[in-house]
């Protein structure tokens, strides 16, 4: 199974108390305020904890005297000692304060700073060489041409997930959508949808790990 928006659009409309149309086709069928909703809950759930799943690793090929470059769209890593994963190579590159002076002096970079989303290395690379970042993406899927995307819009655009999260991540975001879409918490479906809510984050967690760690989980 492949998490597409139709299915989201239309499982989301099956639910108890949901007061849209089950039975669209194509995105020209879609109401736009649950859209919006299934969206909002979609990345509540995917930026708020780091999925394995979302690890990304962006390549860097320097020029000669060419020193800023383009950031990848989503948050550096660090490591366990608070270092950001930024290498040339295996050698890690050493973060540093934009307002520290930066020499003009060309070489191996052994640093580097961001700045209006660039990223800029210290010594100004001298050659070619490979630079790798790793980061967590933005992104929550992509569209049918493979392109990431930060929106779902089209029927066919998919959330990128391993298939045996598929289902997880479907409950939780139908359950989390539902929530937001209840007005007030004295409403009486309130509680139930925030229950499942709750419940379907925390199983999603779990098995986000990966096998051989932990799962142990309160309800």
């Amino acid at each position: 199974m492949t998490l597409t928006l139709l299915d989201l659009y239309n499982s989301t409309a099956t639910q108890e108390w949901s007061m849209y149309d089950n039975d669209a086709a194509s995105d020209a069928e879609f109401e736009t305020s649950l859209v919006l909703a299934i969206n909002k809950a979609a990345q509540e759930i995917l930026y708020s904890y780091p999925f394995g799943f979302r690890d990304r690793t962006h390549v860097i090929f320097t020029v000669p005297n060419i020193n800023s470059y383009e950031v990848p769209a989503g948050l550096i890593k660090s490591d366990n000692s608070g270092n950001y994963c930024v290498r040339l190579g295996s050698k890690q590159l050493k973060y540093i304060n934009s307002t520290d002076p930066v020499g003009a002096e060309s070489g191996t970079p052994d640093s580097f700073y961001i700045q209006n989303e660039k990223i800029i290395f210290n010594p100004i690379p001298a050659a070619q060489s490979i630079i790798t970042i790793d980061y967590i993406t933005l992104a929550i899927g992509e569209n049918a041409s493979g392109e990431e995307i930060y929106t779902l819009k089209n029927s066919d655009d998919v959330i990128s997930v391993p298939v045996h999260l598929e289902e997880l991540l479907k409950n939780a975001i139908i359950s989390r959508t539902m929530l937001n879409s209840i007005a007030s918490e004295s409403d009486e479906n309130f509680s139930a949808y925030k229950k499942q809510s709750e419940t379907a984050y925390r199983l999603l967690v779990k098995y986000a790990k990966g096998v051989g760690l932990d799962k142990a989980i309160k309800f």
